[in-house]
């Protein structure tokens, strides 16, 4: 049995009054259909921050800034072997929050709260950062 490569994977998760920033997987990608939180896979030699913030950016058109590491989780799937790294980030421009209402979102991303969070699907490796989003 070969030994597969671990894909390092930054994940931006957003707060903004209490909402957080989630999408959903497209059709034609591993884990359709399920909720996500902003992220992918890092390139060579960017930092799963660096990531996070360039991914979160790219998907859902908001510039954020990472606060700090919430969590890391590695994971088996069937079609890949993945080490999350879980940012918590800010909008940028809201540190004081002088920000009234949340940034306007690309892709299909949507602000949720936590209640909603509870009642949405997510991949497995995202069940230990759920838990500390919802507590």
């Amino acid at each position: 049995m070969t030994e597969r490569t671990v894909k390092k994977i930054g994940i931006a998760i957003v707060e903004f009054a209490g909402r957080y920033l989630v999408g959903r997987r497209q059709a034609g990608q591993d884990l359709a259909g399920l909720a996500e939180f902003p992220g992918g896979k890092c390139e060579v030699g960017e930092s799963p921050e660096a990531c996070a913030v360039r991914e979160c950016l790219e998907e859902t058109g908001v510039a954020v800034t990472p606060e700090r590491l919430l969590n890391r989780v590695q994971h088996d799937y069937a079609h890949a072997s993945v080490d999350l790294h879980f940012w918590l980030c800010r909008v940028d421009g809201n540190s004081d929050e002088t920000l009234r209402t949340p940034p306007a979102l690309t892709n299909g991303f949507q602000w949720k709260s936590v209640d909603e969070l509870r009642e949405l699907s997510f991949p497995e490796a995202n069940a230990s950062i759920l838990k500390i989003l919802v507590r």
